[in-house]
């Protein structure tokens, strides 16, 4: 069983998540906020991280830079409802800090899937 890592400060976007990737064979372990994201990220190995860019406190761009997916080997999906007080988009600030794939809130649910199935490196079901 592939363990997913989710961090959101939205608890319908977790459960969303959880929805998802339960069914599809995943472990999916919440984390409300970036700091507890980040304790959890240090202490397991996951197969993939999401994480939202947009949450009070430490957002999900630092995490990223935290979590250096190019250096620790563990591909992050950022996802984005949307917002930006810098002009830049963030999803593209979210590519450069290394994540290896991003999404806005409002994603394709098969799209999504797809690459969380590839980035964990699980074969996709036929069809």
């Amino acid at each position: 069983m592939k363990d997913i890592l989710v961090i959101d400060d939205d608890a319908m976007a977790r459960d969303i998540y959880r929805a998802l990737l339960e069914p599809m064979g995943y472990r999916v372990t919440p984390a409300a906020d970036g700091v507890e994201g980040l304790r959890l990220f240090r202490g397991r190995r996951f197969d993939v991280v999401i994480v939202d860019i947009f949450m009070p406190g430490l957002s999900g761009l630092d995490a990223l830079e935290i979590m250096d997916p190019e250096h620790s080997g563990i591909p992050v999906i950022a996802v984005s409802g949307g917002g930006t007080s810098t002009g830049t988009d963030p999803l593209v600030l979210a590519s450069t800090l290394g994540a290896s794939r991003t999404f806005p809130k409002d994603f394709d649910y098969e799209d999504f899937v797809r690459a969380v199935d590839e980035l964990a490196g699980v074969a996709p079901a036929m069809a």
